[in-house]
């Protein structure tokens, strides 16, 4: 009685025929740069969850629109002039008013996958309530999910949206479908799952899970609402885009959800629940076809957590894939675990046309490794980099973390250690950030290390919308810091202060990426990593004299010319930062180099 009444009060009696699925802005205008977004440095995905979702709800009769307004945005900046033609809040305001005004949804949902995204989620639900105050919205998503999981943090995400009725958990491919058509009197109210549904003071909960399985998995997304063929024109897909021609269409595709492991930084779990489903090979490679043949993609990013699970299934994908002759290549941006990255695994994945691999190793340090419940140790991490070594056309990434709870300076030295053995290409060094709802986080509130933060609080670690961005407190470019004596000035049993960490992160992204080139001489490295630092120098960090004057040696170790458009910024950079000054004549780097 309580849930009918509560569905009737929420939908008024009406079916839901019209759906509109939104992806908010990722941040607010007030962290929004109009310079980073006309370098096109922030990232342009499909909202790959929604597009599962819509296809889903199409093939129960449902009319769907999937509204993008994190790109939406990107579009409009992208566009522009200059800065005083664009208003970023004017801009996703707008394309919701026409959306609402044009479609007449019975139904808006709302998705949030980072906590850092918790403002424009509220903003986003507050126009929709406030353009059509009778309209029924529902909210899900990692963030939502993670939110709900504990009393404080439940309390507060229902505070926060007073306007929203509905309130939805874990993956939804099923469980929303199924809440439409047990609105549509289709299906028995005791059908419903995942879904918290509240109207003034009265609320029903139904927790348990939907799970989707293969079968449902294997359906693929409506890339057709979503547009793949535009999405790399405004902002990048992945993180290896500057090693293609600039005209090359990207997408992302997901061949498996889940994730084997339990680390305890990462949401993963909470989100998709334990184990890993994976699409059969021909669902994945007939959505590689349906990519490249109606939209032109000829490159596509996997957007999986634990993409290399289960080896046999693995070798089957990218066998389908050669034989089928898809004239693709991909990445893995989001990292595979190095456990499954044997000399067999990277061949195939090689021949099937991968170019990137990223590898997530975070520590090199057995205990934290043990802590942290990585699943991998320092002898996987450097079979899996000698596997991937003998094939260079692959250029590969590792994901290093620093700043765990207790960490000290000898067992950073460890992971510093164990990177320089590996010997790959680069190295992404992120100072950790605690995501909620996991034990990493939990932990950290119990033992005061930390505070529950509000949802506002919570901010990117790096990135394009990170509190760092190679920035220090002072906001001096963090390289340009003396950064060279920061383990050999401490004891190495100390725990670093904040400002230890970012001399830590300066001094390993110089030793582990950049000092390393100059002992490079393989032309096909020399060419992806000259890719790298033109992005970085271009893109990234215009202001990085490093990241200009190794352009100018990679450039030199090809017999190419020196650049005097870099040269002249560079130039600029060592006359009027004299800190930069410093930093070459510590290392020994010529200044004429920018004569």
């Amino acid at each position: 009685m309580v849930t009918r009444r509560l569905i009737t009060s929420i939908f008024k009696d009406s079916p839901v025929r019209r759906v509109i699925l939104i992806a908010p802005p990722d941040v607010e205008a007030s962290l929004f740069s109009f310079a980073t977004c006309k370098r096109g440095r922030y990232t342009n995905y499909e909202p790959y969850g929604l597009g599962m979702l819509a296809g889903r709800l199409r093939d129960i009769g449902i009319e769907i629109r999937i509204l993008n307004l994190a790109s939406s945005v990107l579009r409009a900046a992208r566009l522009a002039e200059r800065e005083s033609d664009f208003d970023y809040d004017a801009v996703w305001r707008g394309d919701l008013a026409d959306a609402v005004s044009d479609f007449q949804p019975d139904l808006v949902g709302v998705t949030c996958m980072f906590s850092q995204t918790h403002p424009m989620l509220v903003r986003v639900c507050a126009d929709v309530a406030a353009l059509a105050p009778a309209l029924p919205i529902a909210v899900g998503g990692v963030h939502v999910t993670n939110a709900l999981a504990t009393p404080a943090t439940r309390a507060a995400l229902l505070a926060d949206l007073p306007m929203v009725s509905l309130f939805f958990r874990h993956e939804c491919d099923e469980a929303f479908p199924t809440f439409v058509r047990v609105v549509n009197g289709e299906l028995p109210d005791d059908s419903l799952a995942q879904v918290l549904l509240r109207h003034g003071e009265e609320e029903a909960d139904f927790s348990q899970r939907q799970r989707p399985g293969v079968e449902t998995l294997d359906a693929p997304p409506a890339h057709d609402l979503m547009r793949p063929d535009e999405l790399s024109r405004w902002g990048k897909v992945g993180a290896y885009f500057y090693m293609l021609p600039p005209e090359t269409r990207f997408a992302t595709v997901q061949s498996n959800r889940g994730c084997r492991a339990q680390c305890t930084f990462c949401s993963v779990r909470n989100f998709n629940g334990m184990g890993v489903r994976r699409r059969s090979p021909t669902s994945v490679a007939d959505e590689l076809e349906w990519l490249r043949d109606d939209f032109g993609v000829r490159h596509v990013m996997w957007l999986d957590d634990d993409f290399l699970y289960d080896k046999r299934a693995t070798l089957a994908l990218f066998d389908e894939m050669v034989r089928r002759n898809l004239g693709m290549t991909w990445d893995c941006t989001n990292g595979v675990i190095a456990a499954s990255c044997d000399d067999e695994v990277v061949a195939a994945a090689a021949a099937s046309g991968c170019i990137c691999l990223s590898l997530g190793m975070e520590s090199g340090n057995r205990e934290i490794l043990k802590r942290i419940k990585k699943p991998g140790t320092v002898e996987n991490f450097l079979a899996a980099a000698e596997a991937i070594r003998k094939f260079p056309q692959i250029y590969s990434r590792v994901f290093l973390i620093i700043g765990f709870p207790g960490e000290t300076f000898s067992q950073i030295a460890d992971t510093v250690t164990v990177a320089r053995q590996m010997g790959l290409d680069w190295y992404q060094i992120q100072l950790l950030q605690p995501l909620p709802n996991t034990p990493l986080f939990d932990s950290m509130v119990e033992d005061k290390l930390i505070k529950p933060e509000d949802f506002s609080g919570v901010r990117y670690a790096g990135g394009t919308f990170g509190k760092n961005a190679g920035k220090s407190a002072g906001g001096r470019d963090m390289l340009a810091r003396d950064f060279d004596g920061v383990f050999s000035s401490h004891r190495l049993d100390e725990v670093p202060s904040p400002a230890d960490m970012e001399d830590i992160w300066a001094y390993m992204v110089v030793h582990l990426n950049y000092l390393r080139l100059e002992a490079e001489d393989r032309p096909i490295k020399l060419e992806q990593y000259l890719g790298n630092l033109e992005y970085v120098s271009d893109v990234v960090a215009p202001g990085d004299a490093l990241a200009l004057h190794f352009r100018q040696h990679l450039l030199a170790k090809l017999d190419r010319p020196a650049s005097p458009e870099i040269a002249a910024r560079l130039r600029n950079l060592l006359t009027t930062q004299p800190y930069w000054q410093e930093r070459f004549a510590q290392f020994g780097w010529p200044m004429e180099i920018a004569s």
